[in-house]
């Protein structure tokens, strides 16, 4: 009963996948190929500016986040809402 219930329900789940695969649509650039079992595929895609992005966003994120400390730490010293104390506790 149970290896019935499996098989039907493979057989309906390979019908749909059948189904949606034959009728995705064809948008620009987008094309649905499948290539023999055990071949090469296409060669991915990669981009080559990818580490300079990274060290682009990440530095300018610790700039941004620096100033806006910065600033936030001065607004609080200025209006006397957090001011540092230099005491000495060298014992």
């Amino acid at each position: 009963m149970a290896t019935t219930k499996l098989s039907n329900f493979q057989s309906v789940f390979k019908a749909f996948l059948d189904y949606a695969i034959k009728n995705i649509p064809n948008q620009t650039g987008v094309s649905v190929t499948a290539a023999a079992p055990g071949s090469v595929g296409q060669r991915p895609f990669t981009n080559k500016a990818g580490v300079l992005k990274l060290i682009f966003v990440s530095a300018s994120s610790l700039y941004i986040g620096g100033l806006i400390a910065h600033k936030g730490a001065s607004y609080l010293e200025e209006n006397e809402i957090f001011v540092p104390t230099d005491e000495d506790d060298d014992d």
